[in-house]
C-alpha cells in the first residue's frame, strides 16, 4: 500500500492483469488524461463525476464503468472521497476483453460484490490470495462483458424499471416488499418481478441484499457505528445474520473488512 498526493493505493499483478484499489480525498481533482490502456472500474464507495468532451458522469457506489483506450477526461470525486477497483492488462500488445473497447456505464449490476470481495484479497496475506485475486479479477471481466452486451440489446429501461432500481438504491436500510416497490412505480408486481430479472439477472428481493451490504461495506470502510448498528441500519435482524450474509457474499466477515479497509499505509 503507498500513497501519493493524498490518493491511497493498494495493486498487485494477477495473470496479466493488474488489479488496483485507489482511494481519493474528498473533493480531489483529477486533470483530464488519455487512458493508455483500456480498463474496467467499480466505485466501493463514494460518488467519482468524469467529465468527457461532451458530456459528464456521475458515478456512485455500486457503479461501474469500462474505459476504452484515448478516452480523454477529467474526474473530481465527492465530498467524502472515494474508493475505486480498477481491472486493466498489463501489456497493449495482446489483445483485450471486448467489453473495454468502448464506454459503457454498468450501474447497479450485482456482479459488483466480485469487486468488494477482490477489494479484500488485495490485502490478504495468506498463500491463496493471489489465485483467488485471479480467479475474481477474470469473473469481473467476463460479467463486465455479459453486461455490456445487454447495454447494446436493451439500450434503454422503461422508465418505471429504473425508478424500482433508484428506490432500491435509496431506501437501502429498507426491506422493501416487491408489492410495496410495484405499486411506487405503478404496474403489477408479476409484471416487475419479470422485468427485473430480465434487465438485472437476479431477483428484486436479491438485489436489495446486495444494495444493503453495499451499503454496509462503505460504513464499515469510513462510518463510525458499530458493527450492530450499521446491522440494523441495514435492515439485518440482528448481527449475527449480517455477519452471515456479509462473509457469504464478500468472503470476509464485517470485523476484517473494516479493519483491512482502515489499514495505514506504511
Amino acid at each position: 500500500m503507498t500513497e501519493e498526493d493524498g490518493v491511497v493505493m493498494t495493486s498487485a499483478d494477477v495473470n496479466g492483469f493488474t488489479v488496483t484499489e485507489l482511494g481519493f480525498p474528498p473533493g480531489y481533482v483529477q486533470p483530464p488524461f488519455e487512458p493508455e490502456l483500456p480498463y474496467l472500474a467499480l466505485v466501493l464507495d463514494g460518488v467519482v463525476e468524469k467529465s468527457f468532451r461532451l458530456r459528464t458522469m456521475r458515478f456512485g457506489r455500486a457503479s461501474a464503468l469500462t474505459m476504452p483506450v484515448g478516452a480523454s477526461h477529467g474526474a473530481r470525486f465527492g465530498s467524502t472521497g472515494a474508493r475505486i477497483l480498477i481491472v486493466r492488462p498489463r501489456d497493449a500488445a495482446k489483445p483485450v476483453p471486448r467489453c473495454l473497447e468502448r464506454l459503457v456505464e454498468l450501474r447497479g449490476r450485482g456482479f459488483n460484490w466480485l469487486a468488494y470481495r477482490l477489494a479484500g484479497e488485495l490485502r490478504a496475506s495468506d498463500s491463496a490470495a493471489a489465485l483467488a485475486a485471479e480467479g475474481l479479477a477474470l469473473q469481473l471481466l467476463a460479467a463486465a462483458s455479459r453486461e455490456a452486451s445487454v447495454e447494446r440489446s436493451v439500450r434503454c429501461a422503461p422508465t418505471w424499471l429504473s425508478a424500482a432500481e433508484e428506490l432500491l438504491h435509496v431506501r437501502a436500510g429498507d426491506c422493501v416488499r416487491l408489492s410495496e416497490l410495484a405499486a411506487a412505480v405503478d404496474v403489477q408486481p408479476a409484471r416487475l418481478a419479470r422485468a427485473f430479472r430480465a434487465r438485472y439477472g437476479v431477483s428484486v428481493g436479491e438485489y436489495g441484499r446486495r444494495v444493503r451490504l453495499a451499503w454496509a461495506a462503505s460504513e464499515l470502510a469510513g462510518g463510525a457505528s458499530s458493527l450492530a448498528e450499521i446491522a440494523l441500519d441495514a435492515g439485518f435482524a440482528d448481527q449475527s445474520h449480517f455477519t452471515r450474509l456479509f462473509k457469504r457474499y464478500v468472503g470476509t466477515t464485517p470485523a476484517r473488512y473494516r479493519a483491512e479497509t482502515r489499514r495505514v499505509p506504511s
